[in-house]
């Protein structure tokens, strides 16, 4: 069982231009444990993470790439096995401040669930790229029209959870559409949850998404076929209770 109750969870693939910048980064807010997962790299950052290793900064390797999805139910995995009971997920690409990590572990106090969002401050919207706006926006809305739920920020990665909400939830995404595919678990558990303004930070606009989701219609569908199954499954398990208790 783990002395610390709380852990940082960072999902890394090919990042050789962030990650020694991040790391220390940090590290000058955040002192507990971290775990890397490293996604297949093939760069140097591999090399890195493989150093920093010590008795609170701990890696999983993928042999091959999974997917961001997949690298952060590994992720979830280590936590749960390893009892910690506060867990927060930050990109190492230099987009998420560590800044509001105390805040966010904070929160975790009184929510199970704690939403990092670049879009709760209009001027924010200027400082991201419009094609990710338009898609946000819009999945934003579709979520509101279904579920009677606001998420300002749908697909942001900097996020809190508590082990309890991670122990019920089942997840299955294994790319980018992790994001929503938990907030859409937190609606069908009805999960009480707090959103917290963070930076909208993209100093290299060049990045693009992987799994052929750059293309935003692709991206889009793909969004919307992950609501679609998840507004199925919501339905068929409100329908069994309501059967259960008649």
């Amino acid at each position: 069982m783990t002395v610390n109750k709380n852990l940082v969870i960072c999902p890394v693939y090919n990042e050789e231009k962030t990650i020694e910048k991040f790391y220390p980064w940090l590290r000058n807010y955040y002192f507990e444990d971290v775990i890397f997962i490293d996604d297949g790299s093939s760069d140097k950052s591999k090399n890195f993470l493989c150093k920093i290793k010590n008795k609170n900064t701990f890696l999983i390797r993928h042999p091959q790439r999974k997917g961001y999805g997949a690298s952060l139910i590994s992720g979830f995995k280590f936590g749960l096995e390893e009892d910690y009971k506060k867990i927060v997920t930050i990109d190492a690409d230099l987009q998420h401040n560590p800044y509001h990590l105390k805040k966010i572990f904070q929160q975790l106090n009184e929510y199970e669930v704690v939403l990092g969002s670049r879009y709760i401050r209009i001027d924010k919207f200027l400082d991201v790229p419009r094609q990710r706006l338009i898609v946000n926006r819009y999945i934003s809305k579709l979520i509101k029209n279904l579920f009677s739920v606001s998420f300002s920020d749908p697909f942001c990665g900097y996020r809190g959870y508590t082990s309890s909400f991670l122990k019920r939830v089942f997840l299955k995404e294994e790319s980018y559409g992790l994001s929503l595919e938990i907030l859409l678990e937190l609606i069908r558990l009805r999960v009480p949850f707090k959103e917290i303004s963070v930076e909208a930070i993209y100093f290299d606009f060049s990045r693009k998404f992987l799994d052929g989701l750059n293309n935003p219609k692709m991206r889009l569908l793909y969004y919307l076929d992950i609501i679609a199954k998840k507004k199925k499954e919501i339905e068929d398990e409100t329908v069994f209770v309501c059967e259960s208790s008649s």
